[in-house]
């Protein structure tokens, strides 16, 4: 499960030109749909390690008319995978802003509370567990910054693998889950999508 959302791009203020880009539903392609379902997206497929979702159901909806009138603020997608399934919940609705994800197995479950936070529970008994808690460091140069990443990437100093985090094979796939989150909503039904 992968949670991204915060109060609205409106209620937190980014710039008049930003906010225009991310409620133009041709120029950004649709709201918290795309804005924060693109991180969950993002992630399953570096999880997955690239494996193309079976299929995706979507629900999204217009909570706040008169902050994102042109565009959904509240969604939910479901992927199916062979063996697992993902949801991708993106809101502009939520008092605080949050970038988490959970991540459940048959032992236990690793609780990624932001980008530096984790907590991993070993399943001891029907509902208690062993706990162990751990602090990621920052990231070493050049994968601290998008930008000096990608300067690398273009200079050929780093080779990025096949669906890593920032390789175009996993923001392709990206792509595609959302633009079947976005026929699935609007069509309400799932999608299946093909090899």
């Amino acid at each position: 499960m992968v949670h991204d959302g915060h109060k609205g791009p409106k209620k937190i203020g980014v710039n008049k030109e930003f906010l225009d880009w991310l409620t133009d539903p041709v120029l950004n392609g649709g709201g918290a749909e795309i804005d924060f379902g693109c991180y969950g997206a993002n992630l399953l497929t570096w999880f997955m390690d690239g494996q193309r979702p079976n299929s995706v159901t979507a629900i999204s909806t217009q909570l706040q008319a008169e902050n994102n009138p042109k565009v959904q603020d509240e969604s939910i997608i479901l992927l199916q995978y062979d063996d697992a399934v993902a949801i991708i919940q993106g809101s502009w609705n939520w008092p605080i802003g949050r970038k988490d994800m959970e991540i459940y197995g048959l032992e236990g479950v690793v609780y990624a509370d932001n980008r530096h936070d984790l907590r991993i529970r070993i399943s001891e008994g029907y509902d208690g567990y062993d706990e162990e808690v751990l602090k990621l460091e920052e990231r070493a140069a050049p994968y601290d910054d998008p930008f000096a990443l990608f300067t690398a990437v273009i200079r050929g100093e780093v080779e990025l693998p096949a669906y890593d985090l920032n390789s175009l094979e996993n923001n392709l796939l990206v792509v595609e889950i959302l633009e079947a989150a976005k026929e699935s909503a609007a069509q309400n039904k799932t999608i299946e999508l093909q090899e």
